[in-house]
């Protein structure tokens, strides 16, 4: 067989039956060909089916790179560690480069679901029963296909910066090598066809789900969405007048990362959000809230907010989820919940997930002001206090003041010690400390917080063995922030940037800026910033965002956490849990070098 590139070689066979004609032709006759495949809607979807499977698998994160298509995105930012050893070790030590494995994974597999896509648009109008009611299946089905392949190609560049763009036919098994060995194309080229791809599937499918059977798929919203996060990326400073990367060039001198900064791409991301937010086709998009608490809960807007932004996560394809993905839920909640000493089933966890010092300083007081702000915060000493748990209201507990008066999104994100298990039918009150129930010294293994925390969020209320629908990947108020941010950066003075930022700081429950408020921060960059960080913990998205800001240098060099080695008040006297490696090179991925070695025409990143 021809040498070819690892971006196209594994793609070619497309999960190893749909894409390479010559190996179908081989199978008995009873088997589908190549071309039969796509005659039948039935085997349409699951072709269809096996594009969508490069999308990452978020349930998967505690397994960087194993499994899933999912990076180190968690514990390798400054948000958490996890204690489970696996590739995130190696990228939080420095200890990985260009011939790593999971380097080579997550290239290959996005460049083999872009193959995918290219192969099924290209076979789909073969069906002969998928125009069923009236509805044009090839045509929703084609521009499916579309959209993936743009939104596989803003996962690489996330990850790799600028990369090759392959064009739009799939590429033939017996392709000559000059044919397909093509240098790297610049970041803005890589942009600018991302995003005119999505431009052009979000005219030609419905704008929101139709029917059950839509959740899931991409509709014009989701197109529109990914659209503002390729804009996002490409508006940043890393890739925004970059002169790190003034070296990045191809052999023929071309500039992959454009050296001057450029307001324009603040301006056109500013456009595309507000044009998203003002589609009447999406004004069924709102923040989820709730009119009432469960029984036993107070009707207080402090626990509404509480109640809130927890079930956003636990309550299904509610109206601000644009776009979210299944999967086996237990693997990802097992991590959440504490490993509680005696318990069983879904109260006994395995800790995995340790949220940082950083992270629980982050999140603002129940008085809307970060903790250096407020007066009335004290780290320490303790203070009796009630958390708002539905299941366990008339308890005041003694502790840590840090946990004291703090905002609605921390009760509903973070596991602390003296925190009532989230279980409503358990009466487990949780404690990290060194002889706590879910502490080091009750534990033979490895299965304790290093932090002295773990994190709530996204975890059901019954515990880590019950069901959760989907794993939230795109919501509305990750399209608010995108909007705010790109309004401070290209017109900071346009009132859209308070109307949004408060829209999101009224449902966390905290007070608004202005309108009698809060002042209005003088530095309101920091404050998007500080709102971002609380709003979406754990959703993937620090690790690049402080990357793409390029604060990773100070951000990810270390992690703290509370002194699981003694029991209070030593407990609770914040330490440096893990020391990490970040250097300037870190900041975009290395081409795998392999594939530098099979087509010298692309250049590897610099630093690597």
């Amino acid at each position: 067989m021809k040498k070819i590139l690892i971006y196209t070689a594994g793609a070619l066979l497309i999960a190893g039956s749909y894409g390479c004609k010559k190996f179908l032709n081989q199978v008995p006759d009873d088997r589908l060909t190549f071309d039969q495949m796509y005659q039948k809607k039935a085997t349409v979807d699951q072709a269809l089916a096996n594009v969508y499977s490069t999308l990452p698998d978020q349930n998967q994160d505690r397994s960087a790179s194993a499994s899933g298509n999912i990076g180190p995105w968690t514990a390798a930012s400054d948000e958490a560690d996890y204690t489970l050893p696996n590739f995130t070790e190696n990228v939080n030590s420095g200890a990985w480069d260009a011939t790593s494995g999971q380097v080579n994974y997550h290239w290959q597999n996005y460049y083999r679901g872009i193959q995918a896509a290219s192969s099924f648009m290209a076979n789909v109008t073969k069906c002969t029963d998928c125009n069923i009611g009236g509805i044009d299946i090839v045509n929703r089905y084609y521009n499916e296909a579309r959209a993936l392949r743009a939104i596989y190609y803003y996962y690489l560049v996330r990850q790799y910066g600028p990369v090759v763009l392959l064009g739009n036919d799939p590429i033939a098994s017996d392709a000559p090598l000059a044919e397909i060995s093509k240098p790297r194309n610049s970041m803005d080229e890589c942009i600018d066809y991302i995003v005119s791809e999505l431009e052009a599937v979000s005219q030609r499918l419905p704008a929101t789900p139709q029917a059950n059977e839509d959740y899931g798929h991409i509709t014009a919203s989701v197109a529109d969405a990914y659209k503002i996060k390729a804009l996002l990326t490409a508006a940043r400073p890393l890739f925004n007048g970059n002169t790190d990367y003034a070296n990045l060039k191809n052999q023929d001198g071309k500039q992959l990362i454009n050296q001057n900064y450029n307001v324009a791409k603040w301006t056109r991301l500013a456009t595309a959000a507000k044009a998203f937010l003002n589609n009447p086709n999406y004004s069924g998009y709102a923040l989820y809230t709730v009119a009432a608490t469960p029984s036993g809960l107070p009707n207080t807007a402090f626990n509404r907010a509480f109640i809130a932004t927890r079930d956003v996560f636990l309550n299904g394809w509610n109206s601000e989820v644009i776009f979210g993905r299944g999967g086996d839920v237990t693997f990802y909640q097992y991590s959440l919940a504490p490993n509680h000493s005696g318990a069983s089933g879904g109260d006994k966890g395995g800790s995995f997930l340790s949220p940082s010092q950083q992270l629980v300083d982050a999140f603002f007081t129940a008085n809307g002001l970060p903790i250096e702000s407020d007066p009335t915060y004290s780290a320490n000493g303790t203070s009796s206090y009630q958390a708002p748990d539905p299941n366990d209201q008339g308890v005041s507990r003694n502790i840590s003041n840090m946990y004291v008066n703090r905002e609605p999104r921390f009760y509903a994100d973070i596991t602390y010690s003296g925190r009532k298990w989230i279980n409503p039918s358990s009466n487990i009150v949780t404690s990290f400390e060194f002889n706590g129930n879910a502490g080091k010294s009750a534990i033979a293994n490895n299965d304790y917080t290093k932090t002295g925390y773990t994190s709530r969020k996204h975890l059901t209320v019954a515990g880590w063995t019950s069901g959760r629908t989907i794993f939230t990947v795109i919501r509305l108020a990750e399209i608010y922030l995108d909007y705010i941010e790109a309004l401070q950066e290209s017109n900071p003075s346009d009132p859209d940037i308070l109307i949004y930022l408060n829209r999101i700081r009224t449902r966390a429950g905290i007070p608004v800026y202005g309108n009698g408020g809060l002042p209005v921060p003088t530095d309101m960059r920091d404050a998007i910033r500080r709102e971002r960080r609380v709003e979406l913990a754990f959703e993937l998205d620090r690790y690049f965002y402080t990357r793409e800001w390029k604060i990773a240098e100070t951000t990810d060099t270390q992690i703290r956490g509370l002194n699981i080695t003694q029991n209070a008040p030593g407990f609770f006297t914040p330490v440096v849990t893990e020391n990490r490696v970040f250097q300037k090179k870190h900041y975009l991925w290395p081409i795998p070098s392999g594939e530098i070695q099979k087509v010298p025409v692309i250049v590897q990143n610099t630093g690597w």
